[in-house]
């Protein structure tokens, strides 16, 4: 499902004097907020991650990014230029994102000797990971670049908020001739809770189930029992989730297992 990124914050800090503060001029959605500014020192020239949230709701998750520049001998105006770089799923390549008001470069006021500016976005994809490049200019009194210089922030990384189902171990435990009962481990690995769903156990021609497991919370495990026919030792069964399809996963390769027959005789 495409989910609309936007802008939920863009705070502005100027440095200006022993102790200043300047509000926050943001174009986005969200809360304005000053800054002050100790007298030690100017900023650095630095890109950074300030805060990544994740979730399963889109609106738990966010990326707060920040720039900050000092300013150099000759410069009087200093501009952040902030691009959104994304990476869909797990791998692949960052690329440039057009977000509303990310395109119109920030400034500082005249003759500050440093500039700082955070930008917050909200509603980010999963699975997906989020940086911001940073372009920092230099100008002089006339408009001139002085310098010009580029900076990468580290990654916001959202995970897959889907739940992810999958076998674990089986144990079998023989009850009168030719019968058995079994006990199917069923994990959830995944970012959310699984719903209620299926587990089949096929043994040999004869397949037990459905046997209902969940809800199953993220990081826990469930047992599914099964009574019927003894598998053949040196045999295999073969257990299946999910069968009906009522939940969307992270993974879909691992809902179906071979097990060995767990009986020993």
């Amino acid at each position: 499902m495409q989910r609309t990124l936007f802008i939920a914050l863009v705070a502005l800090t100027a440095l200006a004097g022993p102790l200043a503060a300047a509000e926050a001029r943001g174009r986005g959605r969200g809360h304005h907020r000053a800054h002050l500014v100790a007298r030690s020192g100017k900023p650095p020239l630095a890109a950074r991650l300030v805060a990544c949230t994740t979730g399963a709701e889109p609106t738990a998750r966010a990326a707060t990014f920040e720039g900050s520049m000092p300013a150099i001998a000759g410069s009087d105006r200093l501009e952040m230029r902030f691009t959104l770089l994304q990476r869909r799923g797990t791998r692949g390549r960052f690329r440039p994102v057009e977000v509303p008001d990310w395109t119109v470069p920030e400034r500082s006021e005249p003759g500050r000797p440093g500039f700082v500016f955070t930008k917050r976005i909200g509603r980010l994809l999963a699975p997906a990971a989020y940086r911001a490049r940073i372009t920092f200019t230099w100008y002089d009194e006339a408009g001139d670049v002085v310098r010009r210089a580029r900076r990468t922030t580290s990654t916001c990384l959202q995970a897959d908020p889907r739940p992810n189902v999958y076998v674990g171990r089986v144990t079998g435990t023989p009850t009168s001739r030719g019968r058995a009962t079994y006990a199917v481990a069923v994990l959830n690995d995944g970012g959310s809770t699984a719903p209620p769903f299926g587990v089949h156990l096929a043994i040999g021609d004869t397949t037990l189930g459905p046997v209902s497991v969940g809800p199953l919370a993220s990081g826990t495990r469930e047992l599914a029992t099964f009574a019927g026919p003894a598998c053949a030792p040196g045999s295999s069964v073969v257990v299946t989730l999910d069968a009906a399809a009522v939940m969307e996963q992270a993974r879909e390769d691992d809902d179906v297992a071979r097990r060995p027959c767990p009986l020993t005789r």
